[in-house]
């Protein structure tokens, strides 16, 4: 079943509504024989129930090695090291405890989500089909009162009988639509769900590295929190892209990196390694990145301070005080993108919030960092705006030129590039949001134009976690907003300066 064939069953609904007496004898008869050519619904109910029960034994396998490495997490283990990158047995129970049981949140709720959708289907399929023989036995039978294939016959025509053919064909067109509408909305409703959990379990993966299934369990799980959605240092995407470029890596710079990974104390440093590795650096400037963080490699809120602006849940990081804010300017795109790119690459945010010189308090302190902040979005405010923006002195960027400036300064750390997408109704909106939650589930940044009156703003949309989407907001907040904000034109958050109504995204071509 597709969209095509709803919208199908609603046309032929409107024509055999219309389709009565004796001049609707035709329609009536062409609209149930096309209502009943409409294919019936996709899925296999025996298919469906063999995957939930599936999914069920893996839950449960699951679940009994859940219990086992929570067992040896409860006793504590020994000192001892392992991996080729010799990380600690803790930090190794931890990192299996943690993925462990965000693949049991993962498949928690499957088996009953299919199971659901197998009675669904199973239940519309069966009145589908009924209906469908329905309108094709009234299409006979309506047939056999016109003549010359479309026109009334009247020595043939019965009006008592006609009144009776109407009342089933609209009764059968109307269980068909009702069925499609219902099997697709549960469809579509599954599929979101399941594009969700997806994320989570491509959140846990470094598939195809050199390194040991330890290893990529240990760095694919730092900085995450089995409590929460939080998927932890490394993107899905930064994850794959790491696991390419140590892939590519000569002899001697591998041994050099592995190196720098065995040296690190913590999963957490290791983990902003591989993430500077994936943003494009060689491996000499992750050994001069893991210079100036070396001394901190066992304090986690200091890496995640001095290496991101985000924290989940709580907006930019409290370090910078007022920061992370365009301030009194018109630089919401090119601000909203420098932040975008410090997500996406430790080193450029490492020489934003302390200058290069960490611990220096010349250097690594609120004030001076604002001073780099401000310095860094006017560059790319000024150089992102063309010679006749500035003559003219109209302030703001345009939909192109902020999906340039992404391209520059987030695609060649991401690896992608980045295209507009206008936002001009409902539909639109609603049909953008899949792919705008897939593109932040691998851990690309999506900056969306919202209007408001003669007023224009970028966001930039950084976070999913099931109907949530998680906005920031260049004025130095981030905040969430249900998918039904964004689709019904209004994220705003209930701020009256804010202009609330999306017009336009950037998207990676990864998601399309």
């Amino acid at each position: 079943m597709t969209d095509d064939d709803l919208g199908r069953l609603r046309h032929e609904q409107g024509n055999i509504r219309a389709a009565y007496g004796l001049w609707g004898t035709g329609e009536l008869a062409a609209g149930c024989s096309a209502g009943a050519r409409v294919a019936g619904f996709g899925g296999d109910p025996g298919t469906l129930d063999d995957l939930a029960r599936n999914l069920a034994e893996v839950h449960r396998i699951t679940s009994r090695a859940g219990d086992l490495i929570r067992d040896l997490r409860g006793r504590g283990v020994a000192v001892g090291w392992a991996g080729d990158t010799q990380v600690e047995a803790a930090e190794a129970v931890e990192a299996l405890f943690s993925g462990v049981h965000g693949l049991l949140d993962t498949l928690g709720d499957l088996p009953a989500r299919l199971d659901a959708y197998r009675i669904m289907v199973e239940r519309w399929a069966t009145a589908d089909l009924a209906a469908a023989d329905d309108l094709t036995d009234v299409a006979a039978q309506a047939a056999r009162m016109t003549t010359l294939g479309h026109l009334p016959d009247p020595s043939d025509y019965d009006a008592d009988l006609m009144s009776i053919l109407h009342r089933r064909a609209v009764r059968a067109i109307d269980d068909r639509v009702t069925g499609h509408r219902a099997v697709a909305e549960a469809g579509r409703d599954l599929a979101a769900h399941l594009r969700d959990r997806a994320a989570q379990a491509r959140g846990r993966r470094m598939d195809g590295s050199p390194l040991s299934a330890l290893d990529q369990v240990v760095l694919t799980e730092a900085g995450s929190d089995w409590r929460s959605a939080d998927l932890g240092v490394l993107t899905p995407a930064q994850a794959e892209r790491a696991t390419a470029a140590l892939n590519r890596l000569g002899d001697a710079d591998r041994r050099t990196l592995m190196a720098l990974l065995t040296s690190a104390v913590s999963p957490e440093q290791r983990a902003y390694l591989m993430k500077a590795l994936a943003a494009g650096y060689p491996v000499d400037d992750v050994a001069g990145f893991n210079t100036m963080i070396a001394a901190h490699g066992d304090d986690g809120p200091w890496l995640a301070a001095r290496l991101g602006p985000f924290a989940l849940d709580t907006g930019p990081d409290p370090l910078a005080g007022a920061g992370w804010s365009q301030g009194p300017l018109p630089t919401c795109v090119a601000a909203s993108t420098v932040a975008a790119r410090a997500a996406v690459d430790p080193v450029y945010a490492l020489h934003l919030t302390t200058g290069g010189r960490p611990d220096d308090p010349a250097h690594d302190n609120p004030a001076a960092f604002r001073d780099r902040w401000r310095a860094e979005q006017l560059r790319v405010y000024d150089d992102g705006r063309d010679l006749f923006q500035r003559i003219r002195g109209s302030d703001g960027m345009t939909s192109g030129q902020s999906t340039a400036i992404a391209n520059e300064q987030i695609g060649t750390r991401t690896g992608t590039t980045y295209h507009n997408e206008e936002l001009d109704s409902l539909d639109g909106r609603s049909g953008m949001l899949a792919r705008i939650e897939a593109a932040v589930d691998e851990g690309y940044p999506v900056p969306v134009t919202t209007r408001e009156g003669g007023s224009a703003h970028q966001l930039m949309i950084i976070g999913h976690q099931g109907d949530q989407l998680q906005i920031y907001n260049p004025w130095g907040y981030t905040y969430w907003i249900g998918e039904d904000a964004f689709t019904d034109g209004d994220i705003s958050h209930g701020d009256p300066d804010l202009p609330g109504m999306p017009t336009s995204v950037r998207l990676p071509d990864e998601v399309d």
